[in-house]
């Protein structure tokens, strides 16, 4: 009787040890930012069938259970993918806007100081200086554009850098949350017991990877996960990981995007759309929504500007009585052929009104027997049909198109991209401005310098819009896409914390309950230490009977 006892007693005192090292456990890792906290269950051991009826035999330690939500999980990881998308978008575009918001040294002050140098020329056109300064104005009104486009395409090379080291970082996860799957399931299958500290592991991989990228996670009965992102394609499947890569895009091979391949087949870009959440998200969006229209708005401003300007500078006439040439040298269109093209046509664009250009690109694809147009990303689509020399002549441009298409063949075609990087002052003598409305008419005549002047008042941008408007509608747009984005952040910091905060008060350590879980085991303990104290006592009394 009395080992029956002990026994009994025994299997209390080893489960309250037990649940004692998973509170020493808990109280260690309180501050370890992935653990979940965990519990010891315990399971009543079967009775023994006596003539009064059952008796039971204590207790057993059933599991080590670990505190963990599914659903929370799902929550944080999705939170957490949202907020770095928006974290990376929202710095990416915001160097954009202290770029073009700069009051003491942007596009906008550099044009305003050109056009007033104008007067100076109005009022004395025989006068030297006056010139030699409208010229040094116009150059310092290039190097400003200048520098405005290097800095947008240096932000382009920044987020192809972005895009390298995500793909890299992701490759990086998906083998070692692939990895985890292999040694969860070989310790799973030794005894059914959960690897609480690699199942933590996983997880913190896995919320890790959502900062990156957003994934779906599915969980398997044999303790894998399967991780899929864009809508279904597999980084982990079981055991086995799937690499991504940074490739030049098909569209634009300055560009690089997201590759995937399953390990079969060849590397295939990644549609943009399907890439949601996440640095790579909002890398992706940061390019696509702001700096891409950016840019196209900085060089649709410079050609506007530049080109009507020589247009009304050739009307006049210099001051050794010769027509006027061009002011401004401009830069045009870039156009890129699709990378899996397969006839051998070339394509050269012109423009034919740079009023109607738009700040846009293009993808213009050949079907077999016509061109379809569409606007990016999406917008509009239209049939570009050719004029009577054969040429596409749409939206102020026109694109001649040399050799034979194939059925498929696409190219873009942006239509301003290269209008700054060849942008310069063409005029290097002060004499060669031409300020005079006619020829030999003197000196005095500032007739040309005078229309020159109005330009800004004239709407010449998209036939809608000034000069100072059009740069002001840029910096509008900018930062009140910053400001929205400020605002989506700080909502979405909010919309983590509150999950985090759900997740912690089921998963986190909470110190006042482990002290007093601690105090109740304590107690637990005690209270079998002593029925084994007095089953040992009953003992030694039956014994001294004999």
């Amino acid at each position: 009787m009395s080992n029956s006892l002990i026994n009994t007693a025994m299997s209390g005192l080893n489960a309250a040890q037990a649940a004692m090292s998973t509170i020493s456990n808990n109280i260690a890792n309180s501050n370890v930012k992935w653990y979940n906290r965990q519990m010891t269950v315990f399971n009543e051991n079967g009775g023994t069938m006596t003539s009064h009826g059952y008796i039971g035999n204590g207790v057993n330690v059933s599991r080590i259970h670990r505190e963990y939500n599914e659903f929370l999980a799902d929550q944080m990881n999705r939170a957490t993918a949202k907020q770095s998308a928006l974290n990376s978008y929202t710095k990416n575009i915001s160097q954009i806007n202290d770029l073009l918001a700069d009051k003491g040294n942007d596009v906008s002050s550099a044009i305003d100081d050109f056009f007033t140098s104008l007067p100076n020329v109005t009022n004395n056109a025989e006068d030297n200086p006056a010139r030699t300064t409208v010229i040094g104005k116009g150059e310092a009104m290039v190097n400003m554009f200048a520098k405005a486009d290097q800095s947008l395409r240096d932000l382009e090379k920044d987020i192809n850098n972005q895009v390298t080291n995500t793909s890299k970082n992701i490759n990086e996860y998906t083998k070692q949350i692939a990895k985890l799957n292999s040694e969860i399931s070989r310790a799973k299958g030794f005894n059914g017991a959960d690897p609480n500290d690699l199942l933590d592991q996983r997880d913190r991989l896995i919320q890790e990877l959502n900062t990156l990228v957003d994934v779906q996670v599915t969980q398997q009965d044999s303790g894998f996960v399967n991780v899929t992102f864009a809508n279904g394609l597999p980084l982990v499947s079981g055991t086995r990981s799937y690499e991504v890569s940074a490739i030049p895009s098909e569209k634009n091979s300055e560009r690089l995007v997201i590759g995937y391949s399953n390990g079969i087949d060849e590397v295939r870009e990644v549609d943009a759309k399907r890439i949601k959440g996440g640095e790579l998200g909002g890398a992706y969006r940061s390019r696509s929504e702001v700096l891409d229209s950016s840019r196209n708005q900085l060089n649709q401003l410079a050609l506007v500007l530049g080109d009507q300007f020589n247009k009304q500078h050739e009307q006049g006439f210099d001051l050794n009585g010769d027509k006027g040439e061009k002011f401004f040298n401009l830069g045009g269109a870039h156009v890129m052929p699709n990378g899996k093209n397969k006839g051998d046509a070339n394509f050269t664009v012109d423009y034919t009104d740079t009023k109607q250009v738009k700040a846009a690109d293009y993808t213009v694809t050949y079907d077999g027997s016509k061109w379809n147009v569409t606007v990016e990303p999406g917008s509009r689509k239209f049939e570009a049909k050719p004029n009577t020399s054969g040429e596409l002549e749409f939206e102020g441009m026109k694109i001649t198109v040399s050799g034979t298409p194939k059925a498929g063949d696409s190219i873009v075609v942006q239509p301003v991209g290269n209008v700054i990087a060849g942008m310069s002052v063409a005029i290097t003598d002060p004499n060669k401005i031409a300020a005079a409305g006619a020829k030999d008419t003197g000196p005095s005549d500032n007739d040309n310098m005078k229309k020159l002047f109005e330009l800004p008042d004239e709407k010449i941008i998209d036939g809608k819009t000034t000069i100072a408007g059009g740069y002001g509608s840029l910096v509008s747009m900018v930062g009140n896409k910053v400001n929205t984005a400020q605002v989506d952040f700080d909502a979405q910091v909010s919309i983590t914390k509150s999950i985090q905060q759900q997740q912690q008060s089921v998963s986190g350590v909470n110190m006042d309950e482990e002290y007093g879980e601690m105090y109740r085991i304590q107690e637990y303990y005690m209270g079998n230490a002593k029925v084994i104290q007095t089953a040992n006592s009953m003992f030694d009394a039956i014994m001294q009977i004999f």
